[in-house]
């Protein structure tokens, strides 16, 4: 599960923890826009899990059995933001999860931190409550790839990588002021291909853990809002009508053999999208992407193209899951032209974008063929 997002943590807090200017559209939401307290939460919880051998050449790097710690603070939502509502009222936090890796000389140990949001699976006024954590942040591997002094760590090229998390939870109210949590999930390392090797480090993991409220405020009705600005972010959010997004992205990716130079890109993403539900946008679009990493790789196999011989057009279809101003893309694309065959004819985009104003777009993203993931993209949009 290669499809991470570098630096996302420089974007998702915005959703959390931003006061945005966005108010749910439904008559009745707007009637209880502060349905409850607002709770902060400190947590602790201890994982025993193993490191993943995903690929054959992995196996030598595996020594047994890994227990690692996580330390989170978090506070529920209750309704002030628009998209709390359709995901019956979510808890948001930060995270940091220590795991020693069980193999101090290669691989050391991996730190995540990481902003997250727990979604309730079912009613959430229950006792027990079923919750899917999805968290993107930053890792720190202690233990890279070394040509000379640690050529063995075939799995990690890069001390900072992308930490994505995974993990499917319940808890159970002892009262008020307490929650035990048992927890089934994946943690998952890697650079996205910015430098190689990048195999990636898949870790499942049970864990147990403990929540303790700190602090409760009741929140006040419409509390800071002004009917203008209500008003505004309504007709923003509830607009079905077709838009055009346009998004010039840049970055940079390794080759084999690994500690080469880097190579860079510059790839223009258009796509047309509707938003038919308040959580979801479709649409199609097209890629213009340049890679000159792509150029080298042909020059190697005596291929030798121009600029204009190097791009490569692609058609794709698009889904977004929305948060607010937040969205999480999944895009399923489809070569026009391509000299280089190596991946296939087929690619994958999973992104980040962020709505500034009424059209600004930021976005980080992850281009990938599959499990195989080639670069990060980083850049600026225009919703038309």
């Amino acid at each position: 599960m290669k499809s991470l997002f570098l630096l996302f943590a420089c974007l998702l807090p915005l959703a959390i923890f931003a006061r945005q200017n966005d108010v749910a559209h439904s008559e009745n939401f707007r009637d209880t826009i502060c349905p409850g307290k607002s709770t902060l939460f400190i947590s602790g919880s201890l994982h025993y899990g193993f490191l993943w051998s995903h690929r054959y050449n992995m196996g030598h790097l595996v020594k047994k059995h890994l227990t690692s710690y996580e330390f989170d603070i978090s506070k529920n939502t209750t309704g002030n933001l628009c998209w709390q509502q359709p995901y019956h009222f979510p808890t948001s936090g930060i995270a940091i999860h220590v795991i020693p890796l069980g193999n101090p000389e290669q691989l050391g140990t991996a730190i995540g931190v990481y902003p997250y949001i727990n979604f309730p699976l079912g009613n959430a006024k229950r006792k027990i409550k079923s919750n899917l954590r999805l968290g993107y942040g930053l890792g720190y591997i202690t233990k890279k790839f070394d040509p000379l002094e640690n050529h063995k760590n075939v799995a990690i090229g890069s001390n900072l990588n992308a930490c994505i998390v995974l993990r499917l939870n319940e808890m159970w109210e002892l009262n008020d002021r307490n929650s035990i949590e048992l927890g089934l999930g994946l943690t998952h390392f890697s650079n996205g291909a910015a430098r190689l090797p990048n195999l990636g480090l898949n870790i499942p993991t049970v864990n147990i853990g403990y929540h303790h409220y700190i602090w409760q405020n009741m929140c006040t009705k419409r509390s800071g809002w002004t009917e203008d600005k209500k008003t505004h972010t309504e007709e923003i959010l509830a607009d079905k009508n077709w838009h055009v997004n346009v998004l010039l992205v840049t970055g940079f990716n390794d080759i084999d053999p690994p500690g080469g130079k880097y190579y860079g890109l510059l790839n223009i993403h258009s796509s047309v999208m509707k938003r038919t539900a308040r959580k979801h946008r479709w649409g199609a679009g097209i890629d213009i992407m340049y890679s000159d990493a792509i150029r080298k790789k042909l020059s190697l196999d005596d291929i030798h193209v121009s600029v204009a011989g190097n791009l490569q057009p692609g058609a794709k279809i698009c889904y977004e899951l929305v948060l607010g101003r937040l969205s999480l893309p999944f895009e399923m694309g489809a070569y026009l032209y391509t000299r280089y065959k190596s991946f296939g004819g087929i690619y994958n985009r999973f992104a980040i974008h962020y709505l500034v104003g009424d059209h600004l777009l930021v976005n980080v993203s992850l281009k990938t063929h599959f499990a195989r993931a080639e670069y990060i993209e980083y850049g600026l949009g225009w919703k038309f």
